[in-house]
């Protein structure tokens, strides 16, 4: 009796918690500048190694993001981009998720650690975490300053771009 019911804690624990795999969705950032308001690039690819059991307050790990996937309706503009981010020294940015605080309802605040060209910093993201059958649905927003991660504000002739940048991340993970 006790090797049936310890056979069915392992199948429950499979189906149950685990890995969750990205499967889609958007992460984007914004910022802008007096001449230019939609500094707005995104990516659609992510790399997850995140796990959660049933609730949403044991997820944990990281998720990261190769910054030369980031792009935006003016190549151009992608291409400073890439300079300023150092995107060839400094390729990745990644959250490493150490602890999730219930808001109520689905809302959750995520808080952990972004690094991000050659710096860690504590962050939050505050938004909802939901389950459907085998999905998991991350829709969280935040916020950070260029400065704090030693990456200077790019600027036009005397228009520096806005040091904030806000990031929204909507995805969707897979068991």
């Amino acid at each position: 009796m006790k090797k049936v019911s310890l056979l069915a804690m392992v199948l429950a624990a499979s189906v149950f918690g685990g890995n969750l795999s990205f499967e889609s969705g958007t992460i984007q950032a914004h910022t802008e500048m007096v001449a230019d308001k939609t500094i707005d690039p995104f990516t659609k690819k992510a790399t997850s190694h995140l796990s959660m059991e049933t609730n949403p307050l044991t997820l944990k790990g990281t998720i990261e993001v190769s910054l030369g996937d980031l792009m935006s309706d003016n190549k151009k503009r992608d291409e400073h981009m890439q300079e300023t981010l150092e995107s060839l020294s400094f390729p990745k940015a990644v959250f490493d998720i150490k602890e999730v605080v219930a808001k109520g309802g689905d809302h959750y605040t995520l808080k952990g650690t972004m690094s991000l060209h050659g710096v860690s910093k504590s962050m939050s993201f505050e938004g909802t975490v939901a389950q459907e059958s085998n999905t998991v649905h991350i829709k969280v927003a935040s916020a950070l300053k260029m400065t704090d991660f030693g990456i200077q504000q790019p600027s036009m002739m005397f228009l520096k771009v806005r040091d904030q940048v806000d990031l929204s991340v909507d995805i969707s993970l897979k068991r």
